[in-house]
């Protein structure tokens, strides 16, 4: 159903212009996340240049989730016949996608917090791969939604909830490790902001795979039967 509506959307300028505004808002969260990658990972250094970046993108992220959902508004208002189940798909994943801006903010600020990279040892290590595989998250989902893939959809939503497994199983381990507290309250921090980024990304994705209604209950199993009526 997602593809008809996509093709549908091509014949629409208005609407073809929002998804295009929606993938420019994913590329934008991307280029705020791999810098702060690299500082955490300690391959780059904290840098004014970086935090200017990273707040100046996010405000170009919020400024056009803000556009989208005026232009939305507007359309459903005055607009005959209009798209209404993509309009309001649209509402909720460049949500989604705008609070991934803030989640990339609320990782800068760990960094800033830590002066720079996550202390050396295992830590460290574990979350340069899980940093790696977060970020290798990014074009999947917009490939799925730019080109109503289902199946980039169905990978793209399994990895990120595989990823907020394992954030989850990080702050676990975090609670007996022996590392000093301040390091450890910083890295469950970072951990759960991960783990918040990657099902917003896979909540993107299931705008290709489940309802409409299934929006945003992208943490329940999706062989549970679905016994809404609504």
């Amino acid at each position: 159903m997602f593809r008809e509506f996509i093709e549908a959307l091509r014949r629409r300028p208005l609407l073809d212009q929002m998804l295009s505004e929606m993938n420019e808002m994913l590329g934008q969260a991307v280029h705020m996340f791999h810098p702060i990658a690299e500082v955490l990972a300690g391959r780059q250094k904290l840098s004014d240049a970086t935090h200017d970046m990273v707040y100046s993108t996010d405000r170009g992220i919020n400024h056009i989730q803000r556009k989208i959902r005026k232009q939305l508004v507007e359309h459903l208002v005055v607009t005959t016949g209009a798209d209404v189940p993509i309009s309001l798909v649209l509402m909720s994943v460049s949500k989604d996608a705008e609070r991934v801006g803030d989640m990339c903010k609320n990782m800068l600020e760990v960094a800033e917090a830590r002066g720079g990279s996550l202390p050396e040892g295992p830590y460290r290590e574990r979350f340069d791969r899980l940093l790696e595989e977060t970020e290798g998250l990014f074009e999947p989902t917009a490939a799925a939604f730019r080109e109503s893939d289902r199946d980039l959809g169905e990978e793209a939503v399994e990895k990120g909830r595989a990823l907020a497994r394992e954030f989850d199983g990080v702050i676990d381990d975090l609670l007996t490790a022996d590392v000093p507290t301040r390091d450890a309250v910083l890295m469950a921090l970072l951990a759960r902001y991960l783990k918040r980024l990657c099902l917003h990304l896979a909540n993107i994705a299931t705008s290709v795979v489940m309802p409409l209604h299934r929006l945003d209950y992208f943490d329940e199993k999706r062989d549970e039967p679905d016994n809404d009526q609504s």
